[in-house]
């Protein structure tokens, strides 16, 4: 892995990452046959140190969010996250060396309490994007967010810090009160995710942007949200995406709460009365799409970042920030916890948490005690390599053979020539004891056979690959 990309303060192109693109599992195209192996999806792990943020100052009031941004400002991670109570402050500023140890520095910028010796920012805690094509030096940054009395709304900054507020632009577009943005490095654009009704009530539309301020929707409507896999007590409050090794990933924030099943919303009365005996608790699922328009999610419907237990710090209502950040070779995804369910004002106490994930962790192919395999999809590689992310559990391996079209194997590449695997990595180079592909295969498809025993396989990628077909694929699908 590539640990340059974790100190980039474009988040999205580091998550992205450069073409080749590794092959997840999350997209069921990468494998045509499969026999004895279970495609399991896992959720990210809590940190043993949560909250790792919590409330502590005067003006952090009684609880303290993060939803917007964290990323990589040099050699540190910066966040900016908001307060919760009244009185409290709108945004206060941190930042970490390692991610999980967070300081709160004096920044000096805005009085409170008749002192200015605190972290409070000027500024909202929203969506901070780095602009790639900006007019002058004084637009580097973006801090697109939503105003009750102003919607959608931008402004720019040259450092993260001084916003030109005199100069915001509002009602970019027709939005509720949760709209999150992105920069979407594959077509060069602005993206954005908002609260949107469908029949189940709350659910995610898009809306996208050449420039950051003239904005469209391709699809008038929600895009995603609960559907008869569900339970009926089912609502997407919100969903961040951000775009990950060539497609995009979505952590809808799932509000377990009933709507009503006929007649016009007309007063929160009827909203009350309708999720009444509802959890009303709400936690973060996963979603994928390659086209921001059709999205996939886990069949289970597991939580990808669960609810702590009853009476625990986060145990009522989990949210996300809009992206994971990098670190080593691990995702970082950051939010915030609250001890108490929805449409509970001030009885309720909010701390930041850290769930980590494995670099590709989303999905894998796991094998037990019996030996599975699965072949790959059609590749042109003319290195017979091929990188994988695994683990392998004990008396377990992973061995692998290269087949030409028809699935016959190559001569020089069967699964005896190939050296096995058997550690924990997430960049391991298979290899053969043959070197070089055979002149008569070097520019041919190829495909690979995977046969795991006791293992997980996360993602994989053909050394030496041709990449145009990869642009190719992600834009079809």
């Amino acid at each position: 892995m590539d640990t340059r990309l974790t100190r980039s303060d474009a988040v999205e192109d580091a998550l992205a990452g450069p073409q080749p693109w590794r092959r997840l599992f999350l997209d069921a195209m990468v494998v045509e046959e499969s026999k004895a192996l279970k495609r399991v999806f896992h959720s990210a792990e809590k940190h043993p140190d949560n909250p790792i943020l919590r409330y502590e100052k005067p003006w952090e009031g009684i609880g303290v969010c993060v939803s917007g941004t964290v990323m990589w400002m040099g050699d540190k991670l910066t966040m900016r996250y908001r307060c919760w109570g009244k009185g409290a402050a709108k945004a206060c500023y941190a930042e970490s060396y390692d991610g999980i140890h967070w300081e709160k520095p004096t920044l000096g910028f805005v009085e409170w309490d008749g002192s200015c010796d605190n972290n409070i920012t000027i500024g909202g805690t929203g969506s901070i994007v780095k602009i790639r094509h900006p007019k002058s030096e004084r637009d580097r940054w973006a801090l697109f967010s939503y105003q009750s009395e102003k919607g959608a709304t931008v402004v720019f900054s040259e450092d993260t810090f001084n916003w030109r507020w005199e100069e915001q632009r509002t009602n970019l577009f027709e939005t509720s009160d949760v709209v999150k943005f992105f920069y979407d490095p594959y077509e060069d654009r602005y993206v954005a995710t908002y609260k949107t009704p469908n029949r189940r009530h709350r659910a995610v539309g898009i809306a996208l942007s050449k420039d950051g301020l003239e904005w469209y929707k391709p699809y008038s409507g929600a895009v995603v949200g609960a559907d008869d896999l569900d339970p009926d007590a089912t609502q997407f409050y919100g969903m961040p995406v951000f775009p990950y090794q060539g497609m995009y990933i979505g952590l809808p924030w799932i509000y377990h709460a009933r709507w009503m099943k006929y007649g016009n919303y007309e007063s929160p009365k009827q909203m009350y009365e309708a999720q009444e005996g509802s959890p009303r608790t709400v936690d973060v699922q996963l979603a994928w799409s390659w086209n921001l328009i059709q999205w996939t999610r886990t069949p289970d419907r597991k939580p990808f970042i669960n609810l702590g237990p009853k009476g625990t710090w986060d145990w009522g209502m989990i949210y996300t920030a809009r992206n994971p950040v990098i670190v080593d070779d691990k995702l970082y995804f950051y939010y915030y916890g609250c001890d108490n369910v929805h449409d509970i004002i001030d009885d309720v106490r909010c701390n930041i948490g850290l769930a980590t994930l494995r670099m590709d962790g989303f999905c894998s192919m796991r094998a037990g005690n019996r030996e599975g395999w699965f072949i790959s999809r059609r590749e042109v590689f003319k290195t017979p390599r091929v990188t994988i992310n695994a683990k392998v559990m004990t008396d377990g391996y992973i061995i692998a053979e290269l087949l030409d079209r028809w699935n016959k194997v190559i001569p020089g590449f069967s699964r005896s020539e190939c050296i096995p695997f058997t550690g924990d990595s997430i960049e391991h180079v298979m290899e053969w004891k043959t070197k070089a592909f055979p002149a008569e295969f070097l520019d041919a498809d190829k495909k690979i056979r995977f046969y795991l025993k006791n293992a997980d396989i996360y993602s994989y990628l053909p050394v030496d690959i041709d990449t145009t077909r990869d642009q190719g694929n992600r834009k079809e699908q």
